[in-house]
């Protein structure tokens, strides 16, 4: 059933996997055939020694990486990998609030003490890069022993990591930058102590394959394997394995062919600037488009339904005020001719609107840390106001939490995930009983 649709699926890819099922550019290799388990000459991925030693050196020359791992359970097993690592119980963490919930989700497990770093808002409602900054002034109150960014954030913006990198060095601590989605980025594998890459997201791996880089001597390289062997599964798929070898290979062959897709990106985006509501831009990340709905009587969820029902294009992600597509050397680029057609005819239909900024992520007040909550119970979501939450509320993607345990839940915050809700934005929470209830802290 599940295998009939996925074959059947025709609809043109604006969102991951980055190799866009584009058959054609990369051939059919995988996967039945090659399926195997830990036999004689194929190596091990917990104490490699062979073959897939080979493969991490591979990945250390292209991303000129000190120590280079693969990963099989996604960037989520290299992040918990990497702060139980860096971390022990009841340690400090300095994370930037738009973190991935996996990185909230390691802290929690080791029962660290978490700040924050609050990245501003621009006019769309978007995340801008980490404050150099405000990184200093709370590196020097709080004295963590970890820091932890996002960079390229899901929608493209990339903060100035090496900066990042100098003034933490300079109080030896350790980074680990969240680089899910920049793959494609080999400028900066080397910057950060642990940096983790989604090879899928944006270049042409399966789904789940990953690398992760160590540098420096702040992290041990071998804890960090033992970590690994921990966090990710005792059967490694050979067959994900060799999707991470033939993207590397893809790598070294193709310069990422980076250019060719910067050069017709520009030429959509220019085209685009004919559009009377919609507004087509990118950030710093040449794999993420924005088209922002705000300025007409569209939104997101609704653009996104639009493209997908009328023209056959699915987007990555939807939200209040614009949607995300991904774009990858291996798009068919005449692919970029159809979704501007698409744009065209939904544009000249909608209606103009002034835009007011009312996209709400403020950052909620911390009452106590993870670890502290212990009675809970469920109560009406409509009635938490000033309660404190035990569970994590998220939009997917991209999967930044809301509110997470520990925070007090506001007024502003529940008018905010129903608004969301009711834009049929994609919010979840850890208990899965919004909108109706929530888990808190009992009183």
């Amino acid at each position: 059933m599940l295998y009939d649709k996925l074959k059947n699926n025709k609809k043109i890819p604006f969102h991951m996997p980055g190799h866009k099922r584009n058959v054609k550019l990369l051939g059919s290799k995988l996967p039945y055939d090659i399926d195997i388990t830990e036999i004689e000459g194929f190596d091990n991925l917990h104490n490699p020694e062979g073959v897939i030693r080979e493969i991490e050196k591979k990945a250390q020359e292209i991303y000129n990486s000190d120590n280079s791992f693969l990963l099989v359970n996604g960037s989520t097993a290299g992040i918990t990998a990497g702060v139980h690592t860096a971390l022990k119980k009841e340690d400090r963490a300095l994370i930037a609030r738009n973190c991935h919930k996996s990185v909230y989700n390691a802290l929690e497990l080791i029962g660290a003490e978490v700040e924050y770093l609050t990245p501003k808002l621009d006019e769309y409602g978007i995340f801008k890069a980490v404050d150099i900054y405000e990184l200093e002034k709370k590196i020097k109150t709080f004295r963590p022993k970890l820091i932890v960014i996002t960079t390229p954030t899901y929608e493209g913006v990339r903060s100035d990591l090496k900066a990042v990198c100098e003034i933490a060095h300079k109080y030896n601590i350790p980074v680990m930058a969240d680089a899910a989605h920049g793959a494609h980025c080999t400028d900066i594998a080397n910057l950060a102590d642990i940096t983790v890459m989604s090879l899928h997201k944006t270049l042409p791996a399966l789904t789940q394959c990953a690398v992760a880089h160590i540098n420096g001597n702040l992290i041990s390289a071998q804890e960090y394997r033992i970590k690994l062997s921990i966090f990710e599964t005792s059967s490694p798929s050979y067959v994900l394995m060799a999707s991470i070898d033939e993207c590397l290979d893809f790598i070294s062959r193709s310069g990422l062919m980076l250019e060719k897709l910067s050069d017709e990106r520009k030429k959509l985006i220019e085209q685009c600037k004919s559009l009377n509501h919609l507004n087509v831009f990118e950030y710093d990340d040449i794999t993420k488009l924005i088209i922002f709905t705000g300025y007409s009587d569209i939104n997101g969820t609704e653009l996104s339904k639009k493209l997908s029902d009328d023209f056959n294009i699915e987007v990555e992600m939807a939200c209040e005020n614009y949607v995300v597509l991904i774009t990858t050397v291996c798009d068919d680029f005449s692919d970029y001719e159809k979704l501007y057609n698409a744009l065209c005819l939904i544009d000249k239909d909608l209606i103009a609107k002034e835009y007011k900024f009312t996209y709400y992520f403020a950052l909620p007040e911390k009452a106590m840390n993870f670890s502290d909550i212990t009675k809970t119970e469920f109560i009406d979501f409509n009635e938490s106001a000033d309660r404190i939450s035990a569970e994590y509320v998220w939009a997917y993607p991209p999967g930044i939490p809301i509110i997470t345990p520990g925070e007090i839940i506001s007024s502003e915050i529940i008018d905010y995930i129903k608004r969301l809700i009711s834009e049929n934005v994609n919010v979840q929470s850890t208990r899965g009983k919004l909108p109706e209830k929530i888990y808190v802290l009992s009183s």
